[in-house]
């Protein structure tokens, strides 16, 4: 663990991302740590049969402790803490304090919420909670908690997953959409984890010192308070904790692009602009243009048959792809190379509404990453029980 997490910067993004046209504008109620959220609509997983062994008391034995939220999650999520643009709602830890967390992240993944590492969290700022979703399964939730955020984030873990994954919204709020899709991605897939930015990455005016630029924010150039192209804040130390400790494990980076009239409906890469016909994503392209419906098509990074058609949105300095894909400093320099740990989509607003194009985007990713835990998720057939007692 490093005291100066690495950082990066955008894939050279020039257009500000516009709203999902397909059944948005509900605003999800934030409720309370005692309140049950209404279900909401997320798309319906094939419900997999559940047999023995049951669950195990070591994921199960230290829950009781912990503060307890019901539910939908996939709604619920929608109302997780994210500092608004302009409003100074990130504050960047120092290097000890990042280093901490990570590992005490790390401890909660590989041990659960034990005492000791609840303390530790607490001490940040964090608070750990369980959920129980009204559609079945367990989930930790870390969060900040008091009056006074720090842009820090909501991470979840789910105690149950399906399948080798794990998702990333690190523009939640500004590429509108992506919270509800990584949301219900979450569960619907099985996925191992979320991570969710808790600032806008337009919060703060500070420039972020990495490599790569943008005028999403009106003015050219990185701010540290966004969370994909800036390392020193939780968001990454999380990332790093989950790479960590499932070093095979495929993160999903999920943003949003100003599709305009072009034929893009989305932009796939590894994190590298290598061009690589085994890559991942290249498979994840192949998948979106099975289920895609309307002219508008899946384009790679890393397809020779794809050039010229991903107009550099290809997230090569996206700093937890760079930090995936091994680059030696992840804010200053790009990755030479893949690992086909690190997937960065860009999405048309269609994609990131409610219609047939979003469910197209959840069915290529259960295509791309195969059911190999013993959980439940779409397409998956369960071989654990997914609840605790």
């Amino acid at each position: 663990m490093a005291d100066s997490p690495a950082t990066s910067a955008p894939g050279n993004i020039t257009e500000t991302p516009t709203a999902p046209v397909e059944d948005v504008g509900q605003v999800p109620t934030t409720p309370t740590l005692t309140d049950t959220v209404t279900p909401g609509e997320t798309p319906t997983a094939e419900a997999p049969v559940v047999s023995t062994p049951a669950p195990s008391a070591s994921v199960c034995a230290p829950l009781s402790s912990l503060s307890s939220l019901t539910g939908n999650l996939t709604t619920w999520l929608q109302t997780a803490s994210i500092t608004a643009a302009n409003s100074g709602g990130f504050k960047e830890p120092g290097g000890t304090e990042l280093a901490a967390f990570e590992g005490a992240f790390r401890t909660l993944l590989t041990e659960g919420p034990t005492a000791q590492v609840v303390q530790d969290l607490t001490g940040m700022g964090y608070g750990v909670s369980t959920f129980r979703n009204d559609s079945g399964g367990g989930w930790l939730v870390v969060r900040e908690q008091g009056l006074l955020s720090r842009g820090g984030g909501t991470f979840i873990i789910n105690l149950f997953p399906a399948r080798n994954l794990w998702l990333e919204a690190p523009h939640a709020d500004s590429d509108e959409g992506t919270l509800r899709q990584t949301a219900t991605q979450l569960v619907t897939l099985g996925a191992r984890a979320l991570l969710i930015t808790g600032s806008n990455r337009c919060a703060v005016t500070t420039a972020s010192p990495c490599s790569g630029t943008t005028s999403v924010c009106g003015t050219k150039g990185l701010r540290i308070s966004d969370a994909a192209h800036y390392g020193n804040n939780f968001f990454t130390a999380a990332h790093r904790a989950l790479r960590d400790t499932y070093p095979d494990a495929i993160a999903a980076s999920i943003h949003g692009m100003d599709a305009g009239d072009g034929p893009e409906a989305a932009v796939v890469s590894d994190g590298t602009s290598v061009l690589r016909p085994e890559s991942l994503s290249n498979r994840l392209r192949d998948a979106l243009n099975t289920h895609l419906v309307g002219t508008k098509k899946a384009f790679s990074c890393n397809s020779a048959e794809d050039s010229g058609q991903h107009r550099d949105l290809c997230g090569t300095s996206n700093v937890q792809g760079r930090i995936d894909n091994g680059a030696a400093d992840a804010c200053y320099t790009e990755a030479a190379a893949a690992t086909d740990r690190f997937i960065h989509l860009e999405q048309s607003a269609t994609l990131r509404g409610t219609g047939a194009s979003s469910k197209a985007v959840l069915q290529a990713l259960a295509d791309t990453v195969p059911c190999t835990l013993a959980g439940s998720g779409l397409g998956c057939q369960a071989v654990a029980a997914t609840d605790c007692p």
